[in-house]
């Protein structure tokens, strides 16, 4: 074969040693247990996988059979209808309640109901006028909503969603009550309606709640008690919200309850840390779908900005403001809804408004909820399998899903199921890791050594030259003026 025949297949060979050399190694590896066998088998990630991955989006992720070999694998896509979560809103007919006769005496009732047939039919007394054109009376004590007729299969709402005209700033403590005919009333909880206006000069927008959470499958009628009308708002109306939840298929996300801990210090030029600010860790960058606060016990409300980054050396980005709160009254405990997100982080942050106090960081924990991955892995190889994680620079080592299960949908049914163990480190990579940061340092401390001795040369060299010209001088005979 002539020379330049085999530059080529030198060349090829040349970069495939290169790219193998390139791989990595993978510092942590976890046990895989397979529960259920399969052509295919199925491994839900835990955060601890997240946490250990130091590649952008698990690319450093591994599996691995007992004789060290590669194992094919894919990222599991959830169905299409797995994390959509869709609001349904609906108007509601709001009437004011009548005033009472005194602080002790009975509710009254705005409206009639009145039965026809099969339907009924709401009409209210003195009139026939609802929340939207009817002027509500300061002294009325709350607010009585007719969400509806429900028509069969309809789903019944899960919050009821205030409006107002005002004022800009107020906290409104409330009971809620249900009934089917206005006769018989069932306690539904109590909660609290609140908005901040924005601090003086503050770049965020105010925090507002305005969302009522309802008892499931609650009946028409509910009724909303101000605990002081002083300081209730002016309702304009409300919407009845019913939220179309996941497929039955569908996997709920993954619960982490997390303490605060300590932030690290970041970049020397990021501003301090804001005081109150309670910092979380959730141990790797999650995706997370909704955030809950648990309060400690006893009447807290906690109107907070949340904020979030994915590395402890970059900025903090906001990804808004809600209002956490849990009442204990009379025995009975409610709580906000969590905030809804569609976010990946490693650290949040929560900032409490400045008016309304610090948190207690003893009795506050963050509450997430998270979709985490799903790794399809091949039946191949030698078992018990292995999934290695743990290199910043590892290439993408998933399949496309359509290559590694080309009929995903038929196969989804047969699919196996497995359980990731505990993570330990691999000591020959952590000591190979050790030398090369020996080396590394050892290379550094050479090449400081050889500049100093470059610049330590160029100094005698220029010292010898400096004497040099000084002797010649000194030598020259001085010639007088001729004669």
């Amino acid at each position: 074969m002539k020379p330049l025949e085999t530059a080529p297949a030198l060349l090829a060979l040349l970069v495939a040693g290169a790219a193998f050399a390139a791989e990595p190694a993978l510092r942590w590896n976890a046990p895989i247990t397979v529960q259920q066998n399969a052509a295919f088998v199925t491994l839900p990630l835990p955060a601890s996988a997240y946490g250990h991955s130091l590649a952008p989006g698990l690319a450093d992720l591994r599996v691995v059979d007992a004789a060290g070999q590669r194992v094919p694998h894919a990222w599991l896509p959830q169905p299409a209808a797995e994390l959509q979560r869709q609001e349904a809103p609906r108007e509601t007919t709001a009437y004011p309640l009548p005033r009472r006769a005194s602080p002790a005496a009975a509710l009254g009732s705005p409206v009639e109901v009145l039965v026809q047939g099969d339907s009924i039919r709401v009409r209210r007394l003195g009139g026939d006028r609802a929340a939207g054109s009817a002027k509500a009376d300061t002294q009325s004590p709350g607010w009585l909503f007719d969400l509806g007729e429900r028509k069969p299969g309809q789903p019944a709402p899960q919050l009821l969603r205030l409006a107002w005209s005002g004022p800009a700033a107020f906290g409104a403590a409330f009971d809620i009550d249900t009934s089917d005919t206005l006769r018989e009333w069932r306690s539904a909880g109590s909660g609290q309606v609140m908005a901040l206006a924005s601090p003086s000069g503050a770049r965020v927008g105010p925090l507002v709640q305005r969302d009522v959470p309802l008892p499931a499958g609650v009946p028409r009628f509910v009724r909303l008690v101000w605990r002081d009308m002083a300081t209730a708002p002016h309702l304009t109306g409300a919407q009845a919200i019913s939220v179309q939840q996941a497929a039955k298929a569908q996997a709920p996300p993954e619960t982490l309850s997390i303490k605060p801990s300590h932030e690290p210090a970041g970049k020397t030029s990021a501003p301090l840390t804001p005081p109150n600010a309670l910092h979380f860790d959730l141990g790797g960058s999650l995706p997370i779908s909704a955030v809950d606060l648990q309060l400690p016990a006893n009447t807290r409300v906690a109107p907070v900005r949340l904020q979030a980054r994915q590395r402890s050396d970059e900025p903090w980005h906001d990804l808004g403001s809600w209002v956490f709160y849990r009442l204990d009254r009379e025995g009975a405990t409610s709580q906000s809804p969590p905030m809804a997100l569609q976010t990946t982080a490693r650290y949040l942050r929560v900032l409490p408004d400045e008016r309304t106090g610090a948190l207690d960081p003893a009795g506050t924990q963050i509450v997430v909820k998270a979709f985490l991955a799903k790794l399809v892995f091949a039946s191949q190889g030698q078992p018990p399998y292995r999934l290695l994680a743990g290199a910043t620079d590892a290439s993408n080592g998933a399949l496309p899903i359509v290559t590694l299960v080309p009929q995903l949908d038929e196969e989804r049914p047969r699919l196996g199921r497995a359980q990731l163990g505990d993570w330990v480190e691999v000591a020959a990579v952590v000591q190979q890791a050790a030398a090369a940061e020996r080396q590394a340092t050892l290379r550094l401390w050479l090449l400081w050594a050889v500049l100093v001795a470059g610049v330590a040369g160029l100094g005698a060299m220029v010292w010898k030259l400096a004497r040099g010209g000084k002797g010649a001088a000194a030598a020259k005979p001085d010639v007088g003026p001729a004669a």
